[in-house]
């Protein structure tokens, strides 16, 4: 399960794979597993923490409490998805060993309740909020889910220019549309990569919404992490003017990373697409 510690100052903090980095694990007084239901008030929903330890003070750092706000979040749309492709209500969830992290929200070693209908493993925190919150607008009557293939899918690539930016001589031009692409690939059931590039700068996108799933939270981990480099280089290179910008989609299907090199976006896209193209990396 999940761990939090208490450091002298009253500040909770994750433990783990979700580690805060503004503290060291040395300076923990006091390390409790983080369970969520218990630290979640039943009326209201907002998470507390724990009476005792701490003082009247005692509360989490905000890096942590955004991180738990992430999985939430992540949690919210997972559900909302689920709830939009199966008629499975009021699940008896059943008990099981530990399966490793929950694959809605994203919390480390806590998917343990289980359902065969779903055929899916989850924390408690996920099965209680499946139960108990908001259901979508006409749910359907049979379970709408797409089989996931067993082998890669070569995602739908497009490349075009805008602005003052020219595409080289040696460049082939597309055959269709830009349009056509993006609906190709949603014909096909197939990821979509694009690149952008626009003179100075290019911006990348990445969305698998035409396969029918999501990406999985360890995925949008491992794309957040691209993001990450692609910031750190821009921040770290003098002639880069602009602010890159990312973001990955609250429904877990579309990613963005903005104004990065030109020379940076296409392997930046290759790696997106290597990610995209995976079905293990799909829910």
């Amino acid at each position: 399960m999940a761990e939090m510690g208490l450091t002298p100052t009253d500040r909770w903090h994750l433990l783990g794979k979700h580690g805060c980095h503004y503290v060291e694990s040395a300076e923990f007084v006091e390390t409790w597993a983080f369970d969520e239901l218990e630290l979640t008030h039943p009326e209201w929903g907002s998470l507390g923490v724990p009476s005792e330890p701490g003082g009247p003070d005692a509360r989490w750092c905000r890096h942590c409490k955004d991180t738990i706000e992430d999985m939430r979040s992540r949690r919210y749309n997972a559900i909302g998805n689920m709830k939009s492709q199966v008629p499975y209500r009021d699940i008896s969830w059943q008990t099981i060993d530990c399966a490793g992290d929950c694959p809605w929200c994203g919390k480390a070693v806590s998917a343990t309740q289980y359902d065969d209908d779903l055929n899916e493993t989850v924390c408690p925190a996920c099965a209680w909020q499946y139960n108990n919150g908001p259901d979508v607008e006409d749910p359907p009557e049979t379970d709408l889910r797409q089989e996931k293939p067993t082998d890669e899918v070569d995602p739908v690539r497009y490349t075009y220019y805008t602005g003052n930016a020219e595409r080289p001589h040696d460049e082939p031009s597309p055959s269709e549309s830009r349009e056509r692409a993006r609906q190709r690939a949603a014909d096909e059931q197939r990821p979509y990569v694009e690149v952008k590039i626009k003179g100075k700068y290019a911006d990348v996108v990445c969305d698998i919404a035409g396969t029918g799933h999501r990406f999985t939270p360890a995925a949008i981990e491992e794309i957040e992490a691209l993001q990450a480099e692609q910031k750190d280089k821009t921040d770290a290179d003098p002639d880069h003017k602009s602010y890159v910008r990312t973001d990955v989609g609250p429904q877990g299907t579309h990613v963005r990373t903005v104004t990065i090199f030109p020379d940076d976006a296409r392997p930046h896209a290759d790696d997106l697409a290597a990610i995209a193209a995976d079905p293990s990396n799909w829910q």
